[in-house]
């Protein structure tokens, strides 16, 4: 059998039931285990009762409210442990759970004056069995949903952990490689980290690593994103509520974020947009590590690794005073900058490829890669959206592409027409940077030996020296 009843508080449960009736108790599953047990039955517990017993019949045929002198009832006479059972009288009731029997709970009397008892105020007590047969079924249903509830929660944060730690894709980059080293270091830090990037970086996926390989990586990680709820919510989200707090508020109250991320990490996107009331309130409790819902009285401990991010620019906003000095300096304890795409274009094939094989087996297509001609263009140009406009536009490419290669013509008309080359906002070092390492890019990818190294020199008038300088300066 399932173990339904095998629950920590079904021995509570009888206990305290005995402790009001005066008399033993005890509590038989379907196995005819005895999983719960009070007097000379509470030393027994585990052990299997007789199938031809009264319990066990009652489990096996579906018997219903037998009470009486276990001396006169059939099924005890017929007992293979009637030669040395101590029972003179029993009452016993089945407990359901979506209309099957999946256990039994009885009285039991060992002695003259109990036995007494129990016939005299039979009535009565076929009552309260009865009612506490039900009340067992509702606890035993609520412990159940809780456990598949806790079931739920864990296969989402194994599901989680496991693909960080399967993939700890979020680029190959060198800065982005040494960016993940710190992470590593810092995992099981309780310091405030706050991440900074342009939007698309992938500042949440980073949060989620740094979760992934904590000590806190068991729980399950909290997020709230401060620009996405209204400014007048913003406090009741992170802190919760008491019941009558303010108009509207629910009747039993509200959970905070902080609350559910106890023992866990609560990351905090767009922190930048905060406003400034709450701001003053998340500093008090990141000093503190207490909160105090609106309109309670009492604080409450708590234990939260925070982790914050935007795409503003923090120091700004200190200066225009749009954000707390104070608060900046709390949460700015150990600093992340995650660069752009546009700065890290040896990842840009990495994103896609990954990308190709994420909507190939999403979408069932078999893309196989990108032409030569349809690179170019995709490494060339400056991702403005950064890796989640890169991840749309593969997606959308998987959508509408019949053939096995991603080709110019299918580009977006924004990639499609870029030269490889943006001017905007560089100087001349620069473009003429990104047009050679374009051109020994492509040249060397048919380069294999030192001999053709040496080869590839002499055409480009220029000496292998140089030409190894070169390639190392481009990381190529």
């Amino acid at each position: 059998m399932e173990k339904i009843l095998e629950l920590e508080f079904i021995q509570n449960y009888a206990m305290a039931i005995s402790s009001i009736l005066e008399a033993d108790v005890t509590i038989i599953d379907k196995e005819l285990k005895r999983i719960a047990g009070t007097g000379e039955y509470k030393e027994k517990l585990g052990e299997k009762i007789p199938n031809d017993s009264l319990f066990g019949e009652i489990i096996l045929k579906g018997y219903e409210n037998n009470i009486g002198n276990c001396l006169e009832k059939e099924a005890c006479l017929k007992c293979e442990k009637k030669n040395y059972c101590k029972e003179l009288a029993n009452i016993a009731e089945p407990i359901y759970l979506n209309g099957e029997i999946i256990g039994v709970i009885g009285i039991i009397a060992f002695n003259k004056n109990q036995k007494q008892c129990l016939l005299e105020k039979k009535a009565s007590l076929e009552e309260f069995l009865k009612y506490m047969s039900l009340l067992l079924e509702s606890k035993i249903q609520l412990a159940m949903e809780k456990n598949k509830l806790e079931d739920q929660i864990k296969e989402v944060i194994n599901s989680q952990s496991n693909e960080f730690k399967r993939n700890k894709y979020i680029g190959m980059n060198k800065k982005i490689i040494e960016i993940l080293n710190l992470c590593d270091k810092i995992a099981n830090s309780t310091s405030t980290i706050v991440i900074t990037g342009e939007s698309g970086t992938g500042k949440d996926l980073l949060a989620k690593y740094i979760h992934s390989v904590s000590n806190r990586k068991d729980e399950l990680m909290i997020s709230i994103n401060c620009g996405a709820i209204p400014e007048n919510l913003v406090e009741s989200e992170l802190f919760g509520y008491e019941e009558g707090a303010f108009t509207g508020a629910k009747k039993k109250g509200h959970i905070g974020k902080f609350e559910l991320a106890n023992k866990s990490t609560l990351f905090l996107d767009e922190i930048g947009d905060m406003p400034l009331h709450v701001q003053k309130k998340l500093l008090r409790v990141l000093q503190e590590q207490k909160i105090e819902r609106i309109g309670g009285k009492d604080s409450i401990s708590i234990d939260v690794r925070v982790i914050c991010a935007t795409n503003k620019n923090l120091e700004e906003m200190v200066k225009n005073k749009t954000f707390r000095e104070d608060l900046y300096y709390r949460i700015n304890v150990i600093p992340i900058e995650i660069p752009a795409l546009r700065n890290r274009k040896d990842d840009i094939m990495n994103f896609i490829n990954y990308f190709i094989k994420i909507y190939n087996k999403k979408l069932k297509k078999n893309i196989l890669g990108v032409t030569r001609e349809a690179e170019k263009l995709l490494v060339g140009y400056e991702w403005p959206g950064n890796v989640r406009e890169l991840r749309n536009i593969i997606e959308y490419i998987e959508n509408i592409l019949e053939g096995s290669y991603i080709d110019v013509k299918d580009l977006p008309s924004q990639i499609s027409k870029n030269n490889g080359i943006n001017i905007l906002n560089r100087n001349l070092s620069e473009i003429m940077g990104e047009y050679e390492k374009n051109i020994l890019q492509e040249l060397m990818k048919e380069i294999k030996t030192v001999e053709e190294k040496d080869l590839l020199a002499e055409k480009l008038g220029i000496s292998r020296a140089t030409l190894y300088r070169k390639l190392s300066f481009y990381n190529l």
